[in-house]
C-alpha cells in the first residue's frame, strides 16, 4: 500500500514539475528512478497517464482524471497530518480576538479565567469592538461575529443562533402601553440600535406567514447595545434587542417582551478564522472552549 502511495505522490510531482529531470531534482531521486515509478503505476492501473517527448510530457485523459483525484487525496492527506499534528501541540502564543463588545463583556470576559487556567500558554489580546474588521489586515487570529456571514474567503464555525425580542420597561407600559401588533410601533418611541442594517425598519413574521417590515420612529439612537438597555430600564422606549443581553431582565421583570406571538430577527454567532489550512493550536482551543460553554442552546435561552 505505502509503495503504491509513494508512485502516486512521484507521478504529481512529476505533473506539478512538468519534467521528469525536475521532479527527480525536487524529490532528490534519479531521474530514472522517478521514470520507472512512474511506469509501475501505469502497470498496475493498465492504463496509460502520459504521453512522453523530450521536449514535454502530455497528460492522457485518464491521467488528467487521476492527476485531479490523487492530487486532491494528496492533500487531503497533508492536511490531516498537520491536525494530528497541530493536536499533539500544547496550546500557547498570542491569540488575537474580535468579540461585539456587549457579548465579550456579558459572556466572554466572565469565562476567560477558566480558559486561562485550562490553556496557561496562552496570551490573549481580546478586541472589543461592535464594527466589521479585517482579519487579515488587522492581524486577528480568530473573531467571534454575529451577523450574516458574506467573506467567501473565511471558514465560519456557527455556534448557535442568537434570537431578537421586543421589549419595555414596566414603567414604559404603564404610562404608554403595549402594542399588540407590530405595525402599532410607529406609534411608540423605539430605541435604535445603529449598527444593525436598516437599523429604523424591523422585520417580523408570524407563523409561516411572509415577513413584514415595520418603519419605526425614536428620538435615541446608539451604536452600542448596553446604551440601549439602560435607556429601557429608564423607561425611554422600545427596543428590538438580543436576549443574551436581557434574559436576566426578563426573568427578573425589570423588562417586559412584547409581541410574543411573533417572530423577530435571528442571527448567527459563529467563530470565523482566515483558513483552513494550518489552523493554529490557540485557535482550536478557543474554538473547542466555546462550543463547550456555549453549545447549541445557549444558556441564556435555557
Amino acid at each position: 500500500m505505502m509503495e503504491n502511495l509513494v508512485a502516486v505522490a512521484v507521478f504529481v510531482t512529476v505533473v506539478d514539475s512538468g519534467s521528469f529531470a525536475a521532479a527527480a531534482e525536487k524529490l532528490q531521486l534519479a531521474r530514472s528512478v522517478v521514470s520507472r515509478r512512474v511506469s509501475a503505476l501505469e502497470t498496475q492501473l493498465d492504463t496509460r497517464l502520459m504521453h512522453r517527448t523530450t521536449r514535454r510530457l502530455t497528460l492522457t485523459d485518464a491521467g488528467q482524471r487521476f492527476y485531479d483525484r490523487a492530487s486532491q487525496a494528496l492533500r487531503e492527506m497533508r492536511e490531516a497530518e498537520r491536525e494530528v499534528q497541530a493536536g499533539r501541540t500544547e496550546p500557547g502564543g498570542k491569540l488575537v480576538v474580535s468579540v461585539p463588545m456587549c457579548f465579550g463583556l456579558l459572556h466572554l470576559i466572565p469565562s476567560m479565567p477558566t480558559f486561562r487556567l485550562r490553556h496557561p500558554k496562552i496570551e490573549l489580546d481580546l478586541r472589543l469592538d461592535d464594527s466589521r474588521i479585517d482579519l487579515l489586515r488587522d492581524g486577528v487570529d480568530v473573531a467571534i461575529r454575529i451577523a450574516e456571514l458574506t467573506e467567501s474567503s473565511l471558514v465560519a464555525r456557527r455556534l448557535a443562533v442568537i434570537r431578537h425580542v421586543v421589549v419595555a420597561a414596566p414603567s414604559y407600559i404603564a404610562a404608554h402601553g403595549a402594542p399588540t401588533d407590530p405595525f402599532e410601533l410607529t406609534d411608540h418611541q423605539c430605541l435604535i440600535y445603529s449598527l444593525r442594517t436598516a437599523p429604523r425598519r424591523w422585520k417580523f413574521k408570524r407563523d409561516e406567514g411572509p415577513w413584514q417590515e415595520v418603519a419605526i420612529r425614536g428620538h435615541f439612537e446608539t451604536n452600542n447595545s448596553l446604551a440601549i438597555r439602560d435607556m429601557l430600564f429608564a423607561g425611554m422606549g422600545i427596543a428590538l434587542i438580543p436576549t443574551f443581553l436581557v434574559w436576566k431582565d426578563l426573568s427578573e421583570d425589570r423588562l417586559v417582551q412584547i409581541l410574543e406571538d411573533w417572530q423577530t430577527l435571528h442571527l448567527d454567532l459563529s467563530v470565523v478564522y482566515p483558513t483552513r489550512k494550518h489552523v493554529a493550536p490557540a485557535v482550536r482551543a478557543l474554538i473547542t472552549f466555546m462550543e463547550e460553554r456555549i453549545g447549541t442552546s445557549p444558556y441564556w435561552d435555557a
